[in-house]
């Protein structure tokens, strides 16, 4: 939880600032930097919000210098276990490697909205062809938010979605161009008709997985999004 106390929160921030306008200045960006780093180290834990924020910024070179193979190996395991990493196969390769995903984690925790849309601004500059590269084989522990930043910044005119549950409250007026169909044995969605994605849970030793696909509209995945665009028709 993201605490409104902490010395690094947005508000407190400004008010520093207010106090020391004649010295010590820092641009809105640092304090965002500072809060959003503190933000992802309550949310996930101190060394897994620096390795967080260190893959999302694109800077891997810090957590070779400061992290062995098997700690980081291990911080990867807890990040994929708290869904902030995910994993996932390209058609073209016969293996799954690990995947950022988005800071969605923060979204029902006590994080300034500010914060976390920052977050999210670096995540699509680095980030969104990962989401648009075709067809992709992808391993989650939770795909809710997933799914909420999907339509979030994907979604410009309309969605169709196959699901159990969905926080319409945080979609906010986007609620209006989503035509959902309420179903606890299918989780399916069509994004303007070329992003598409599908998931099932499955059972593993300690919990659930949520295995799936992600379809974007290119060349090669054509098939795959006619295919996903009749299934979806049976239900609509």
């Amino acid at each position: 939880m993201f605490s409104g106390s902490c010395p690094y929160s947005l508000r407190t921030g400004r008010n520093s600032e207010r106090k020391n306008e004649d010295n010590n200045k820092m641009l809105p960006k640092q304090l965002l930097v500072k809060a959003a780093k503190h933000a992802l180290s309550e949310a996930l834990g101190y060394e897994e919000g620096q390795v967080y924020f260190s893959l999302l910024t694109k800077k891997e070179e810090d957590l070779e210098k400061e992290f062995s193979y098997s700690k980081k190996y291990r911080i990867f395991k807890t990040l994929f276990d708290l869904g902030a990493l995910g994993k996932i196969r390209s058609e073209e390769k016969d293996y799954f490697t690990y995947i950022l995903l988005p800071p969605g984690f923060l979204y029902f925790e006590d994080v300034e909205q500010e914060i976390i849309d920052f977050l999210e601004e670096i995540y699509l500059k680095n980030y969104s062809k990962q989401i648009e590269s075709g067809f992709s084989q992808i391993i989650l522990k939770n795909e809710k938010t997933l799914i909420l930043f999907l339509l979030k910044y994907f979604m410009k005119e309309k969605a169709r979605l196959l699901l159990d549950e969905i926080n319409e409250a945080y979609l906010g007026k986007r609620i209006d161009k989503i035509e959902i169909t309420r179903r606890k044995d299918k989780i399916m969605g069509i994004i303007d008709e070329n992003l598409a994605f599908q998931f099932v849970r499955i059972l593993n030793r300690d919990s659930y997985d949520i295995i799936g696909y992600l379809i974007n509209q290119e060349k090669e995945s054509k098939d795959y999004l006619s295919q996903a665009r009749e299934e979806m028709k049976n239900f609509f």
